[in-house]
């Protein structure tokens, strides 16, 4: 009889699963088509988070992925500039969209922590010619939480600064703001006072808050009105969806506070982990639901490392060559992550084992 080994999956928030609560209030859910406008679930996702964001409108979407293209498209040109982060999503994961589907030019910036600064800005608007035939910078993005630092919240304070600046230089500021929710219950900051620093918002449902499925665009009614000509034309058009709109707003209605526990558990694990002297731990790992070491003292792959930790019940994610993450959710116990911390001792001893051996 060959023993199946239940899985610790620390590789993304996004493998959370919908609740039983959540799949009843799923199930018992009005649908419409969304294409007319009709489908009640979508329409009272949208009236829900306009009113808890204060913006003017908001639009479902099929993936943050989708809702950030969808904002550079209804706020830029083709042959404009986003200024932002190399580190940001939209630059790490998502720079042939930008290129090929949204016809726009990412001027990363490297800065020291993630934060984009006016200053950063300001280098990238002279740093080259900008002629009336030449790239104007037309978008900015920033990103809260940041994936690509740690999980790390961007400062309340930069934002405001930034929000004032690209008003007076005619550019737009975008918050991609897939994991906003957390950095919302970390601060204690309102997520109305996070959108009023934006041109629009974009946040996940599919993340920490549980839900299976989507994303929502908010902004003015001009500029949701160009995105939901975007979404159509790039077959994003709902029928019926309103089982997954009804998911959406169970989560944002009931789990936000449930984040609290995947904070503590992440920084429960950062503890753990600093204890293993062959581990760097990343600065900013346990500020929210993220975690970030090297194998740089180990002489492992983080392929390798990743492999040896699932045969033992531990899924992690490969950031980069030698960079491991792991993200806590709410499919995550407190035993879990002691039992992760156990795992990937075990992996090091035994290659540290077979090392010695070899010698």
């Amino acid at each position: 009889m060959k023993w199946v080994i239940a899985m610790i999956n620390l590789r993304s928030d996004t493998v959370t699963q919908p609740t039983q609560s959540m799949r009843h209030h799923m199930t018992n859910s009005s649908v419409g088509d969304d294409a007319y406008g009709e489908d009640k679930s979508i329409n009272n996702l949208q009236h829900y988070c306009r009113e808890l964001f204060n913006k003017e409108d908001a639009l479902f979407v099929t993936s943050g992925m989708l809702s950030n293209r969808l904002a550079i498209l209804s706020q830029t040109s083709p042959g404009d500039e986003i200024v932002l982060d190399y580190n940001y999503h939209i630059n790490f994961f998502d720079s042939a969209a930008a290129a090929s589907v949204c016809h726009v030019l990412l001027n990363n910036r490297f800065t020291k922590d993630g934060i984009l600064t006016i200053d950063e800005i300001n280098e990238a608007l002279n740093s080259k010619p900008r002629y009336e035939y030449f790239s104007q910078i037309r978008l900015v993005s920033i990103e809260n939480t940041i994936n690509g630092w740690v999980g790390k919240i961007f400062p309340f304070n930069e934002m405001k600064r930034l929000r004032h600046y690209t008003q007076l230089n005619n550019m737009s500021l975008h918050l991609d703001g897939a994991r906003l929710f957390n950095a919302h219950i970390e601060t204690g900051i309102s997520l109305s006072d996070y959108a009023a620093q934006a041109d629009t918002v974009s946040v996940c449902f599919s993340k920490g808050l549980g839900a299976p499925f989507g994303s929502v665009l908010m902004g003015s009614h001009e500029t949701i009105r160009k995105a939901k000509k975007f979404r159509m034309w790039m077959g994003g058009a709902f029928h019926q969806a309103g089982f997954q709109a009804a998911a959406a707003l169970f989560a944002i209605k009931n789990n936000i506070d449930l984040l609290k526990n995947d904070h503590e558990n992440a920084y429960l694990l950062k503890e753990r982990l600093e204890n293993i002297s062959e581990l760097s731990i990343h600065k900013n790992s346990g500020e929210t639901n993220m975690i970030q070491f090297s194998l740089d003292n180990i002489g492992m792959s983080s392929t390798q490392f990743i492999s040896n930790c699932e045969k033992e019940g531990l899924q992690l994610f490969h950031w980069l060559p030698g960079v491991v993450r792991a993200v806590t959710h709410s499919g995550i116990s407190h035993s879990d992550i002691l039992q992760s911390v156990e795992i990937i001792k075990k992996v090091i001893f035994h290659h540290s084992n077979k090392n010695r051996k070899e010698l």
